[in-house]
């Protein structure tokens, strides 16, 4: 059987570390991008590592066999209002040059991580799927419109011939630098902050985003989007649940909106004056307190996946960043 070529972006990040132990169990020759000063933790004689110099290198032309396939898992996640220009130039600048250039080449399938921030949110009831309608007026942070743009553009290679599948997963649950991603929460509660916002938090164990990821490569869906969401939980609980995990107490004060945007004010002036970075900015305040539900109906009756437990996930989570000293 003929030796299958793969390309992935992000490979270093917290989902596509998971990505890449999956794919080097598997008949896959890797190409991998990693940034200059990037930790490269899985190590594999599979794994040939690209260093990106630019988002505008054509990849393609610098790996020396053709690439059967593409999971672009490189993107800039952040929701400060000065990174907004750092967030479109990687997230769909990058994404529309990757996905032009591996139309060029005749890639197979071209596999797309986005975010449920990119989905519509004008939903008749409080649940949210591929299908519910998008609006100029609704909120969406800078990172929801780079990702949603981003898509638009591959919707549109799609008719020009690149087959594309589309990923929308919850947040993602999974060791990473403290500072990073969903690894904010755990940091938050180790901190033993007291606050915790009134509102919901749709999850997914970065395990089995990476599992679907790949699953999506050897099927024979083309030009699909599926939302990716194992549960929902509110935030007091998730942080109890963690809080558990890391025997300390727990956020037990309840507060409403407008003081968690009065609390992102005086963080963000704190970490002007601390030189830390806020873990509560003004975008993800305006997200809080949300108590919307993502359907991941049409992925359940794909992919079939038994997702990892909550708790699964918290103690995995919590014990690699322990063991990282992120905690």
């Amino acid at each position: 059987m003929k030796q299958k070529n793969l390309l992935i972006t992000g490979a270093t990040g917290l989902l596509g570390q998971q990505i890449i132990l999956k794919l080097i169990s598997l008949d896959y020759q890797i190409y991998a991008t990693k940034r200059t000063h990037s930790v490269t933790q899985v190590d594999s004689e599979k794994i040939n590592w690209i260093e990106i110099n630019s988002i505008d290198d054509n990849l393609f032309l610098r790996i020396p066999v053709k690439i059967d396939f593409v999971i672009h898992a490189g993107a800039f996640v952040s929701y400060k209002k000065s990174d907004a220009a750092k967030i479109f130039q990687i997230n769909t600048k990058w994404t529309s040059k990757l996905a032009m250039d591996a139309l060029e080449v005749g890639v197979k399938k071209f596999v797309f991580i986005s975010s449920i921030s990119a989905l519509g949110k004008n939903s008749i009831d409080h649940f949210i799927d591929e299908n519910t309608p998008k609006s100029d007026d609704e909120f969406l942070s800078n990172y929801g419109k780079s990702k949603r743009k981003a898509e638009a553009i591959l919707w549109e290679l799609s008719k020009a011939g690149l087959p594309i599948i589309i990923l929308n997963p919850s947040v993602i649950l999974g060791p990473a630098n403290r500072y990073q991603s969903s690894a904010q929460l755990f940091g938050y509660v180790g901190d033993q902050k007291p606050f915790y916002t009134r509102g919901l938090i749709n999850y997914i164990d970065a395990r089995d985003v990476a599992e679907i990821a790949v699953e999506s490569l050897a099927n024979n869906i083309r030009n699909e989007q599926f939302v990716l969401n194992a549960g929902s939980i509110s935030y007091r609980d998730f942080f109890r649940a963690t809080a558990k995990q890391l025997h300390v107490k727990a956020p037990n004060i309840g507060i409403p909106k407008f003081m968690v945007i009065l609390g992102a004010v005086m963080e963000n002036i704190w970490s002007k004056i601390s030189g830390k970075p806020a873990t509560l900015t003004m975008e993800t305040a305006k997200m809080a307190g949300n108590k919307k539900i993502y359907n991941a109906d049409k992925a359940n009756k794909i992919f079939n996946l038994r997702y990892k437990t909550l708790d699964e996930s918290i103690e995995w989570t919590v014990k690699e960043m322990l063991l990282c000293n992120e905690l």
